[in-house]
């Protein structure tokens, strides 16, 4: 049987079929496993010894690597038979911070030369013993020049690169990724964040080995497809669960100017039933700048799709007097049973020079679909009194409930001009298939906190109804006999009393008739990179009793890959079937705001259709 080495530089395979894997480490203090960390970096610690978090139980991890070493001391020292003397499956090999000049001629190798004839000894001496290797490049430090990263390492991680490809190894870029992770975020972000003092720019404290690990372990999940069986990068789906999760890409790929937001999707019913989905560009330059809605569309349960088709006539921006524009955004399709008809409901944003209003009407915008022509009528927004608190009134990014009569349930956010807090409340309203029309409302929730809340959700469940809320600092939830009126708003918790970590986001529900789901985001999950942790997307059940989560159940319906999650959508399918669409939304916190397409977890503004399938 062949075995592959993993090195620390590069080098890093498994032989297709292997039940237990064994990966042994060879690279400096950036790799090493840290036992006793110094007082003034307690917390310091290499990839290495983070890199079992990515890897199934069965796969072994040993790590050699330590700290000071090069290509050349690392032999020198005895370290290089211990690798041999494993019998490794697979060794990866990362060197080349102390491989530069000034690191003593012990040491110090020349990149185009020595260090070059040193990587091709490891990799014949490997092979030898049936061993696979893997190069890696050096990890980036974090050093920076008026704000931008800058790095020394370039010469050799392009030896890596060129010993990697004439002697056919694969490679882990891990130089580049790294590098590409630290210059996004920044060097305060990077520093206070991954660096294990104030000073250190070249280890990293647990938190930041830990997200080098996952950079490794993504990267070889593509490079040494035979080790992918055996790496971890999300938990597994709880034991038992009644449904299974499939991801699918609707569309992916964009220019770095815009990107596609908001894709929530309809079904009509039928044998198989089709899916409309709608979504809008977003301008990354700018704030919540949006374009006229599109929409795709599934006959086959998203194993094809229509081409995207802009709808500007009927869903695309107006112009008001004074320059503004005006677009309706934020916009859920969902099938009305009664009438027979896909109705969209959002609401509208107004525009200044290509800025956001802020003390500007909002209404609520609505449109229907004809699945004859395939086509949306003109949106129209939602006629309310003429009473001071509906001056900003919008059904954005909300669910609604259907009931059994035709009439809506609508929730929806809203203030006067002068108001400083949002409040939520729901509308009854009425739909013939041509109309929606405000019938009245239920009581008002309000918290004088942040902006208030707003964006709610709402559903029915065993004959009762659950109404998220957003607020700034936390996800609320109420309960109500009658859909109208609701007890007083708490905050989401764990069952067990803590805070579900959900914050400044929307969440969104999943009924089923055993069991309640809640969608959201939130804190704690090694996410602190991605904006207002709104990445990656959980599902998980709600004990109704207590009105809290249930950590348990908690399943990752779509990964993390550095860009936002946060607006997101159910669609009820079919009986069996419920999915949860999201984009990629490419912005991020200052200094760089803009993800570009070029980027280290390689989001690429995929729209995503996770297709749970309910046993």
């Amino acid at each position: 049987m062949q075995k592959w080495i993993l090195f620390a530089l590069a080098t890093g395979l498994t032989t297709s079929g292997m039940a237990a894997p064994k990966l042994v480490l060879a690279g400096d203090s950036t790799v090493a496993t840290v036992s006793k960390p110094r007082k003034d970096r307690p917390d310091l610690a290499g990839w290495g010894q983070m890199l079992p978090d990515f890897l199934t139980p069965e796969a072994t991890v040993v790590n050699h690597a330590r700290g000071g070493t090069s290509t050349k001391s690392f032999r020198a020292l005895g370290l290089w038979d211990r690798v041999l003397a494993e019998k490794p499956d697979y060794v990866l090999i990362q060197f080349g911070h102390n491989d530069q000049p000034g690191k003593g001629p012990e040491r110090e190798t020349d990149p185009a030369g020595s260090y070059r004839e040193n990587l091709r000894q490891f990799i014949r001496e490997a092979r030898a013993i049936q061993a696979r290797p893997v190069l890696v490049t050096s990890v980036a430090r974090r050093v920076y020049e008026n704000g931008r990263l800058t790095s020394s390492l370039g010469p050799y991680a392009e030896a890596v690169k060129a010993v990697a490809s004439e002697t056919g190894v694969p490679v882990v870029d891990l130089h580049r990724t790294s590098f590409l992770l630290f210059d996004q975020r920044g060097e305060k972000f990077s520093q206070q964040t991954y660096g294990p003092s104030a000073e250190d720019r070249t280890h990293f404290n647990s938190e930041g080995a830990r997200m080098v690990a996952r950079l490794v372990a993504e990267q070889l999940q593509r490079v040494v497809p035979e080790l992918a069986p055996h790496i971890r990068l999300v938990p597994p789906p709880p034991a038992g669960a009644p449904f299974e999760v499939k991801l699918t890409t609707v569309t992916q790929g964009y220019d770095g100017e815009t990107c596609w937001v908001h894709p929530r999707a309809g079904a009509i019913p039928g044998a198989t039933p089709t899916v409309v989905l709608t979504m809008q560009k977003l301008l990354m330059s700018g704030s919540d700048i949006f374009y006229a809605l599109n929409d795709t569309r599934t006959g086959d349960l998203g194993q094809t799709w229509s081409p995207i088709r802009q709808h500007d006539d009927t869903l695309g921006r107006r112009q008001e007097p004074g320059g503004v524009v005006i677009a309706a955004s934020d916009f859920t399709p969902k099938w009305h049973a009664q009438s027979g008809r896909l109705l969209g409901i959002g609401h509208t944003v107004r525009y200044a020079g290509d800025k956001v209003m802020h003390n500007r009407p909002r209404e609520t915008s609505w449109s229907v679909y004809d699945e004859t022509t395939r086509t949306w009528s003109a949106w129209d927004t939602l006629k309310l009194p003429d009473e001071a608190k509906f001056f900003n009134c919008g059904a954005g990014s909300v669910q609604r409930v259907d009931l059994d009569n035709g009439e809506i349930l609508l929730p929806v956010y809203l203030k006067a001009e002068a108001d400083k807090y949002y409040r939520v409340t729901v509308l009854r309203c009425a739909f013939d298939g041509k109309e929606l029309r405000y019938l009245g409302q239920g009581g008002e929730l309000f918290l004088e906190s942040g902006r208030g809340v707003y964006e709610p959700s709402l559903t029915r469940f065993q004959g009762r109804f659950y109404l998220t809320l957003r607020n700034d600092t936390d996800g609320y939830v109420a309960v109500s006999d009658d859909g109208l009126n609701y007890g007083p708003i708490q905050p989401w918790r764990y069952t067990d009393g803590e805070s579900l970590g959900n914050y400044n986001t929307q969440q969104h529900w999943i009924s089923r008739p055993d069991a309640l789901y809640l969608v959201y985001t939130r804190k704690g999950a090694r996410n602190d990179h991605v904006f207002r942790h709104r990445a990656p997307l959980f599902m998980a059940q709600v004990d109704v009793e207590k009105m809290a989560v249930m950590r348990g159940t908690e399943t990752v319906l779509v990964p993390e890959r550095g860009a936002r999650l946060g607006n997101f959508a159910i669609a009820e399918v079919s009986e069996n079937e419920t999915w949860v669409t999201v984009a990629e939304w490419m912005q991020c916190m200052s200094p760089n705001v803009i993800i570009p397409p070029e980027n280290p977890f390689g989001a690429d503004n995929s729209v995503f259709a996770a297709r749970i399938l309910w046993r």
